[in-house]
């Protein structure tokens, strides 16, 4: 196979520009040289990988598998280049992330897959949940760490179940340690919740309508992200569903409290690492056997 490592960069360029003119104006060639290297590496691979009829220009199915395979055949040259000349570097793992798994349990799983010696090298996209789901799903990352998307749990991807969150409403602490607001409180309760369109804004939004549809809230902030409805809720402006991991100190220091031991005002989140089932470069695929070792041995990140 002829394959020229050119192509494979200029597809890359074409992916993440999705502009024939832009791409090849980013890679110093003319527009109708860089769309007969393009046309040379759908015939080389057997299929098309750019959706011509799209504006901007979309990705097939199989080109967002490619995708993956592109980053990966030049990271496994680099690689090999860089053990030719003698050094000892390896890639760098890209991860994408939910906003709030990227400042919290991300962390966490780096630190306990590095080596005593060496830290795992990493770059980190810090998303929403729906834009990470759909960074994998382009093929723009290694590993996405995010929730049960049932979308990912079925081929070209895989995934390891990491672990459980609780999801369940808190409030700032009075002086004596009580929640400033309760269930009885007789009023409409502030609410900071998340943006309805948003993975947990979905989740809470289920709960108010199925195990809470009676009970009164008056939403006075909507956010996407949960650390800044966190912020607001150690501000006491209100009540807000978060999930465990993100405020263990807070729960633990007496500063947040639940505002009900009602167990149906709680859920359950699961926490999924997911991948594409194309093989990835060797520091990534070091990685996920590491996982699967981890995790057929019942370790959980939560």
């Amino acid at each position: 196979m002829n394959l020229e490592s050119k192509w494979l960069e200029d597809f890359l360029a074409l992916a993440e520009l999705r502009n024939f003119s832009r791409a090849a104006e980013f890679r110093n060639i003319t527009q109708p040289a860089f769309g007969r290297r393009i046309r040379s590496l759908e015939q080389m691979v057997g299929f098309e990988l750019v959706e011509r009829g799209t504006v901007p220009i979309d990705l097939t199915p199989e080109g967002r598998l490619f995708r993956t395979t592109a980053r990966n055949l030049l990271r496994q040259m680099e690689e090999g280049l860089t053990q030719l000349r003698g050094q000892a570097e390896t890639q760098a793992i890209d991860f994408a992330a939910a906003h709030s798994l990227s400042v919290t349990l991300l962390p966490e799983l780096i630190d306990q897959m590095s080596s005593e010696n060496r830290a795992l090298r990493t770059r980190v996209e810090s998303i929403d949940v729906d834009l990470a789901i759909e960074a994998l799903k382009e093929g723009s990352c290694d590993f996405l760490l995010a929730f049960n998307a049932e979308a990912l749990m079925q081929p070209p991807f895989e995934y390891l179940p990491l672990g459980m969150t609780r999801l369940f409403p808190v409030c700032l602490a009075d002086e004596s340690g009580q929640p400033v607001y309760t269930a009885d409180h007789g009023e409409d309760i502030p609410l900071l919740s998340y943006s309805p369109d948003a993975f947990m804004g979905r989740k809470v939004n289920h709960l108010l309508r199925s195990s809470i549809p009676d009970f009164r809230f008056q939403t006075i902030m909507e956010s996407s992200l949960t650390n800044l409805l966190k912020v607001m809720t150690l501000k006491g402006k209100g009540v807000a569903w978060l999930p465990d991991y993100s405020i263990r100190r807070e729960l633990e220091s007496g500063q947040l409290v639940p505002f009900t031991d009602q167990a149906e005002w709680a859920g359950q989140v699961e926490i999924v690492i997911y991948r594409n089932n194309v093989r990835l470069h060797a520091s990534a695929e070091n990685l996920w056997a590491q996982l699967k070792s981890k995790c057929r041995q019942g370790w959980s990140l939560t």
